[in-house]
This record gives C-alpha cells, sequence and structure tokens, in this order.
C-alpha cells in the first residue's frame, strides 16, 4: 500500500502518504503529531513516539523519508507505483529506498505499542518529505523549526546496506557514520560571440573544453580517513593472506603508495571511499549552431572527504585548470564533516543484532559516498548510524534510483526483527 502512493520528488508531495500512516498509528494508538511547510504544503512531516519514563535521557530517533525518485514506467517490468511480488521479491519505487526502511520502523513501534511497552528512553520515528532533493524542506527544515521535539541521544538513518559481494568473498554490513560532503560549483566562460565559420583562439567553448577536459582527467590523491581505515581494518580481519594483511594496514604510507590505486581501482564505490571525486554533470552553452556562444557553462558535482576544506579543494581546482579566463562560481558549499562515534552503546547493540540474524557478516563502519538527511543532525552533533539492515547483492543496490527496484520478504522481516531488537534493547524494556 505503501509503494502504490506515488512520492516522486518532483514534484515531492507526500500528503497522501501521511495521511496513510496516519490512519496506521490511529489504528494502534501511537501518539504521533504532523507539520506542514507553509512555503509549500506539499511537504509534510510526521513524527511518532512511544514515550519512555525517564526524561533525562534523550530520544533516540528512527528516520526515514517518504518521498522517492521518479520512475520511467516504460523501463519497468511492473508499474513501480503498482507494488508486485515476484518470487518472494516486492518490486516498487521505495521499496529499498526508503518505504521498506519505513515499514520496518513504523511495524516495530506497533508491535511494541500492542505489547505494552514502557521504556526508559523515548522512541520516536520521523518520517519526513525533500529529502531527495537535499532535504531543505525536509529533515533541515523540521530541524531549523521544531528541534525541541527531536533533540535525539542518536539518529537511525540510511546510509549503507548488508552486501553479498562488494567486497569478494566477505559478507559486509557497512553502517555510515560519516559522509562525503557536497560541493557543487559552475565553472564559467565569457567571451566574445561570433559566426560559427570564423572561429577565433579563446572563444567560450574552447577555453571551456580545455578546463573541462583537464578536469576529468584528474586523479585526486587517495586519502584514508579514520572511517574508512576502520572499515578496511574490519573486513581484512575476514580476508586470508597477502590482500587482508594489506586491508588491515592500508593507512601504512608504504602500503597505502603501493597498492592504495589498485584497490581503488577494485570497484566505484570503493573509489568514492578513497578520495574525492569531481562528476561533471551539466554543460550549458549554445543556442545556433552557427552561433559562437558568448557564455559557456558547465556544473561540477564535487563529493570532499569529511576532513578536506571546500575552500582549499577550490584552490586546487584552480591550479589544475591553470588558466585565469575560467571562473569557479560554488553554487552550494558544505559544512565541515562530521563522523559518529562507533564505540558506544548504540552501534554496539546493533551490530549484534545483526549479527544475530547474518552471523558470517562482518558489521563495520562507513564513510557513504552520497549524501543523507543525518548530514542535518550531525551538524547539530548528533551521532547518527545509517544503515538498512537487509542483506542483498550488488545487483539488488544498483535499482536503488534505479529500474526494478526490490527488496525480498525475507530481508524485509528480518529487517523488522532486527529494528525491533535494536530498539528494545537501545531504549530499555519494562512491559506495562
Amino acid at each position: 500500500e505503501y509503494i502504490n502512493i506515488n512520492t516522486s520528488n518532483p514534484p515531492g508531495d507526500v500528503t497522501k502518504a501521511v495521511l496513510w500512516i496516519e490512519k496506521l498509528l490511529d489504528k494502534h494508538f501511537i501518539d504521533y503529531q504532523t507539520f506542514t511547510v507553509e512555503e509549500d504544503p506539499r511537504r509534510m512531516h510526521l513524527l511518532a513516539e512511544i514515550k519512555g519514563t525517564n526524561n533525562k535521557l534523550k530520544p533516540l530517533l528512527l528516520l526515514n523519508h517518504m518521498d522517492v525518485v521518479p520512475a520511467d514506467k516504460q523501463a519497468w517490468n511492473i508499474d513501480p507505483f503498482k507494488s508486485s511480488i515476484v518470487d518472494s521479491l516486492i518490486y516498487g519505487r521505495g521499496s529499498l529506498d526508503m518505504k521498506g526502511m519505513g515499514i520496518m520502523q513504523l511495524m516495530t513501534l506497533i508491535k511494541l505499542k500492542k505489547e505494552g511497552w514502557k521504556p526508559e528512553r523515548t522512541v520516536k520515528v520521523l518520517c519526513v518529505a525533500d529529502e531527495e532533493v537535499l532535504g531543505e524542506y525536509g529533515a533541515k527544515w523540521m530541524i531549523d523549526n521544531h528541534w525541541d521535539l527531536l533533540d535525539p541521544e542518536w539518529v537511525w538513518d540510511e546510509g549503507g546496506i548488508g552486501s553479498k559481494d562488494s567486497f569478494p568473498g566477505v559478507e559486509a554490513f557497512a553502517i555510515a557514520v560519516a559522509q562525503k560532503k557536497s560541493l557543487w560549483v559552475d565553472i564559467i566562460v565569457k567571451s566574445k560571440s561570433g559566426h560559427g565559420s570564423r572561429p577565433f583562439d579563446g572563444y567560450s567553448n574552447q577555453v571551456l573544453a580545455s578546463a573541462l577536459s583537464k578536469i576529468v582527467s584528474w586523479k585526486t590523491p587517495i586519502d584514508i580517513n579514520i572511517a574508512t581505515n576502520e572499515m578496511f581494518k574490519r573486513i581484512g580481519f575476514k580476508v586470508k593472506g597477502l590482500n587482508g594483511f594489506i586491508l588491515r594496514n592500508i593507512n601504512n604510507p608504504f602500503l597505502k603508495y603501493f597498492f592504495g590505486p589498485k584497490i581503488a581501482e577494485s570497484s566505484i564505490s570503493v573509489n568514492a571511499m578513497l578520495r574525492n571525486t569531481v562528476s561533471l554533470t551539466v554543460i550549458e552553452s549554445g543556442y545556433k549552431v552557427n552561433v559562437i556562444p558568448e557564455i559557456a557553462k558547465a556544473s561540477l558535482d564535487i563529493r570532499l572527504l569529511p576532513n578536506q576544506d571546500p575552500e582549499e579543494f577550490i584552490n586546487q581546482l584552480k591550479v589544475v585548470i591553470n588558466d585565469s579566463r575560467v571562473e569557479i562560481i560554488p553554487s552550494r558549499v558544505p559544512g565541515q564533516g562530521y563522523i559518529s562515534n562507533w564505540e558506544n552503546t548504540f552501534f554496539t547493540i546493533l551490530s549484534e543484532e545483526i549479527n544475530n540474524h547474518y552471523k558470517q557478516s562482518v558489521v563495520t563502519p562507513f564513510m557513504s559516498p552520497g549524501g543523507t538527511d543525518s548530514q542535518y543532525f550531525q551538524s547539530k552533533g548528533v551521532d547518527c548510524y545509517g544503515v538498512i539492515p537487509v542483506l542483498v547483492n550488488e545487483a539488488d543496490i544498483q535499482t536503488i534510483h534505479g529500474i526494478n527496484e526490490r527488496i525480498s520478504i525475507q530481508n524485509l522481516m528480518n529487517g523488522c526483527r532486527i529494528v525491533y531488537n535494536t530498539v528494545k534493547r537501545a531504549c530499555g524494556s519494562k512491559k506495562g
């Protein structure tokens, strides 16, 4: 039912999803509040809770987003907004990202409420809009306007996942404790215009093309932060022989120099964990084939490691381009990165509950190459942990924002059990 509610963003209308969740919570007598963004009433949020008995303990916040990315019906095997079960797999947009996780959280509240559970620590579920378009009217809006209702001790969000084959021979659950920072810049060149039959040296497209060629050829240096180093170390203990030794000690300058590039080449995801990345995503120039335009523009999606200063990176980019005719104008500048503590009660409990279901898996801290709503809570100094507690393969992961997105019934049920057990242990479990 939840998948069948089309919450594609754009346009990002989640009002029907909020109404559906309201009815579900009303049915089970769970307390909640809803919030509407005045600037765009299609953006709504819902905050549900089971109140704890100890007011001195800050709550555990289970975070999910109701909006999903659009889907091209023609490219899918089924209608992405008419969920289907085929061979014990639930197909539909949002099944993994992240309506499936939202259902795990809501089912946990329902089961605990039915049991008459009275926790010591309050547990809250926050369902937000707008995550798929950076969360300006989503999690960020809730933090800016209703922080007094949130103020959590820990946040459990998306960001990582359990993978069968991302690391050869190792099942790994990656819990995001950090994420790369989004720096967006426009590259602009202005020059004289002219007739296409009479090209001249230094016209805008020529200069821009030269600059972009340098940018996309730039191999940024490998830099292994503490979260990525911990991930490699834990996986290294599961890997035999020389490869395991290298992974466990990858931050050794000698090993990083000789083996870092090879490890980075092992997958696109691993490469993104090991360096700042630059993606050329938009090029805008020209309006007629026989006219040399006076302005050429390109946009770059730059993802910085948590410890990278954005201004310093822009200066490095200027050195790479080495052309004063090229302007670099930031359109989105991130704050400083935050790495959550993985040596605490919540991370330990979550890891143990994952291992109770997936005994052969390595549970490890992880730096997510992409951004999530956790960034807004981390900017407030809150420890956030991002993982959808399912075990999938790379082919399944590629359906996130892709075609034929799916989650197995077994994964959904195991995820419900992991969320339920983790919440009960982390917040206390007293029966009423």
